[in-house]
């Protein structure tokens, strides 16, 4: 089962970098700074990312808890937009193709995103109040 999970999380995760790669390319086209659509995206990619992880990852249809697992989400969003825009920062300064500096990061920081929304914040209870 935790395989077939681990599936869905890279589709979506797959998903959510279309959104975010394609977008971050959209707006360095139009003009922005890396460092401004790197943080744009990132916003956008969450959103995204925090109904579709929860509906098709996590297996999770009732409304019951959104708002606690929107606050876990956001609240990690929060700190992996910082983090990840950093990460971006410094690899921009050692690889000279902005793109592949962007995809180095976002992979670096994937597994680690992996494991903190499957332990902290999509993670069911039973009627007993064991977590699953």
């Amino acid at each position: 089962m935790l395989e077939r999970q681990i599936i869905r999380y890279i589709i979506i995760a797959i998903l959510a970098y279309i959104v975010d790669l394609g977008g971050f390319l959209a707006l360095i086209y139009f003009g922005t700074r890396p460092i401004i659509a790197n943080i744009i995206v990132k916003i956008v990619a969450a959103i995204f990312g925090f109904y579709a992880h929860r509906r098709f990852t996590y297996r999770i249809s009732y409304s019951q808890d959104i708002l606690h697992h929107a606050y876990r989400y956001f609240g990690i969003a929060l700190f992996y937009t910082p983090v990840s825009t950093v990460v971006l920062f410094f690899l921009m300064k050692i690889i000279p193709f902005v793109v592949v500096a962007k995809f180095s990061s976002d992979v670096i920081l994937l597994v680690v995103t992996y494991y903190i929304t499957s332990k902290f914040v999509f993670f069911k209870t039973v009627p007993d109040g064991k977590v699953i």
